[in-house]
This record gives structure tokens, sequence and C-alpha cells, in this order.
């Protein structure tokens, strides 16, 4: 943390300081003068019981900053490029599967694919003559081999001359010859049909795009064109989120590395509801190391309805065995959404409050992570009666 961040942080804990301990000792001071405004000395807060606070064993955990994000979440991009015609859709529009998000200009595909359906009716057309001439060839072939083989009995038998029968086999030959070519030009067609067929489906399939539409049910979070914008392929057009399902991404020190993995069970601590955190498990980490930042990303999936996209928070996991400081919960007093806890000084037995930031909480007690150290005497009853500054006596 920078010089200035830390002169910020000292700031914000001291106003925050300064009026825990006003509404805290307020009413106190008030009843503290008499009507001429002279001092009244405070009675002693009798049969106070105290703690000495001493580090426990526990597993220490950690804290990692993170964002929340939308587990299903699609930048929606155009597969064709032209010119918007329409826009359906803005900021926020809540949209079904399948909805449309903006039109394209379809002239020229339009054009394109009767174009091609043309060509499919012309190849169609050129297959039917092929086909009829495929028949007729494998007709005269049959004919030709039927007479091919009676010439050679009637050949055997002497009934025909050889010049005959070469005739016939001349005729037989021509046959197969043209069935031959019939066949050939009929893959051809088969081919060319198959060509333009195919050209016809991409610009059906060129048309269908020219219309953006949802890829599944959700927010559009951003919507980056209007109409009269140039659409291009792979450029989105849209952000579109499930607003259902999110999870929170935060980055970790490398030093947790070996700490964690999927499936290990952590806490996750919205900063706009610190109050109420939420048990999870990592669904997901990504173990390449940022170099800049010496960290690694882990995710964690929330309840439904618990945040928004972006909102900050953090994911609290155990760090291995250690020892922390904590106080018993009942030794806490709270006001204006702070915390603190009465120190009692071991000398002149006086109760001062003092500011905590606290940690995570284990059977009776919490973790104290600053604002008191090893060795204080905290104050655990009668809270209510205690102020900043009282003189008590301690239970023996």
């Amino acid at each position: 943390m920078n010089r200035v961040a830390k002169m910020s942080s000292f700031v914000a804990r001291s106003a925050a300081a300064a009026v825990f301990l006003w509404m805290v000792a307020g009413f106190s001071a008030c009843g503290d003068k008499g009507k001429q405004g002279a001092v009244v000395s405070r009675p002693v807060v009798q049969d106070v019981e105290v703690v000495v606070v001493r580090p426990v064993p526990r597993e220490t955990t950690a804290e990692a900053l993170g964002t929340v994000r939308a587990r299903t979440t699609a930048a929606v991009a155009p597969q064709v490029m032209g010119r918007l015609t329409g826009v359906a859709v803005s900021e926020g529009s809540v949209v079904a599967a399948g909805a449309l998000l903006a039109t394209i200009d379809d002239t020229t595909v339009r054009a394109q694919l009767s174009s091609a359906e043309g060509a499919v009716a012309e190849a169609e057309a050129a297959r039917e003559e092929v086909d009829r001439a495929i028949s007729q060839a494998e007709a005269a072939k049959a004919l030709a081999e039927k007479t091919f083989d009676r010439f050679r009995k009637l050949l055997e038998g002497k009934v025909v001359t050889p010049q005959e029968f070469d005739e016939v086999e001349m005729r037989r030959t021509v046959a197969v010859k043209d069935l031959e070519r019939a066949q050939q030009k009929g893959a051809q067609v088969s081919a060319k049909i198959a060509q333009v067929r195919g050209q016809a489906d991409a610009a059906k399939a060129m048309l269908a795009w020219t219309r953006v539409t949802a890829p599944f049910a959700g927010v559009i979070v951003e919507k980056r064109a209007d109409a009269g914008s140039m659409a291009v392929p792979g450029v989105p057009l849209f952000v579109l989120e499930d607003p259902r399902r999110h999870r929170i991404e935060a980055s970790v020190s490398e030093t947790y590395l070996p700490f964690l993995k999927k499936g290990t069970p952590v806490q996750g601590i919205l900063d706009a509801d610190p109050g109420k955190p939420f048990s999870a498990v990592l669904t997901e980490i990504v173990p390449a190391i940022d170099p800049a930042s010496r960290t690694f990303t882990v995710k964690a999936d929330l309840p439904s309805g618990r945040a928004r996209s972006g909102q900050s928070g953090k994911v609290r996991f155990a760090a291995g065995k250690g020892t922390v400081l904590a106080v018993p919960k009942r030794a806490i007093t709270r006001a204006g959404g702070s915390e603190g806890v009465f120190t009692v000084g071991a000398r002149d037995n006086v109760a001062r409050l003092s500011m905590i930031t606290l940690g995570a909480e284990f059977d009776d007690r919490v973790e104290v992570l600053s604002g008191i150290e090893d060795g204080a005497r905290v104050a655990l009853s009668p809270i209510d009666k205690l102020s900043d500054g009282a003189r008590v006596e301690v239970r023996r």
C-alpha cells in the first residue's frame, strides 16, 4: 500500500473511532455535569469480569479480493458483414433464448440466394435430361449385347459371315462407349448439383445470420451499436448474461497455491452485505500465475439472488495451522456499524474503548485482526454499564 493509501486508511479509521466513541460515551458525558457546569466524578463500575487475551491455536485464514461475475455470459457478435437495419434491445432488456436482438441488411444475401437457387433448378433439369440419356444408352447396350450373343452363335453355325458378325460387335462397342459417356455426364451433373446446393445452403445460412439472436435467456448488460452502424463478423454488438447465477472471482497470492484446490470450502463475503457471509466451494482454479501481481485466480459460485455482476467482495479460506488473537463474542460492543471492546488497564483499572477489526468466527470466539495486542485485559460483563474512561472494579 502506498503512502497516500495508508494515510487515507488511517484517517477513515480515526473518523470511525471518533464517531463510535461519541455514540458510546455521549450520554454518560451529559450526566457528568451538574446544573452549574461542575464536573461530577463517575461512579466505579462494580464486579467487572475481564479476560486476558492470548493467542489460541487455530487454522489460520487468509482473504483475497474479488469481483462478482455472471457464470454464463456471452459477447454476441454477428457472423456476416453489413449495415444494421435495426436494433431491437437496449441495456437492461430481458430477452428469451432465440429472441431477435438486431437485423443486418440482407439485400446482397437475398440476391446470392436467388442466384444459387436458380443454379440448383438448372442443374436438376440437366440431371433429368442426363438420366433419360443414360436410360436410352442402357437400353441400346442391352440390345447390342443380346444381338452380339445371337450373332456369335450364328457365326459358329456358319449362318452369318465374319463380316456381319464384326459389324454387330462394333455396334456393341459403340453402345458400351455411349453408356459410359452418359454415365460420366451424369456424374458431372451430380457434382454440379452438390456444388450449387451447397452455395444455396450457405446463402440460406447467411440470410439467417442477418438476424442476430440471443443464444440463451438473459439480460443485455452492454449494447455497443445502433441502427446504421456497420456489423463486422467477430466484433460483439451486445453482451448478454444470465442474471440468475453468479460467481466471485478472486486473485490469490501465489503463496497460498498449496492450500487450494477445486472443491476447497471457502467463505464468501460481499462488500455490500458484509454481515451475511455465505459458504461455498471453489469450482475452478486457474493455476497460471500472473507475473506482475504474483497471483492466481480462483472462482466460487454464489447462492442465487445474492449478487450482481461487478460487485466487489472477498473470498476467505483456511491457510494452514497457526495461532490467532481472539476474544469471546460477548466482549464485543457495536455501534454505528463499527466493533470495539473495552480494555481495562492493569494499573489504573480504567476501561478504554478500543476499535478492532474482526476476522473469522470459531466456537464462541472471534478472531481479532487489529486493534488490541496479546496480553490485553478485555471486559466481558457488564458491557452495557461501561463507557470510555470509566473506572472499574475487577471481579476477583
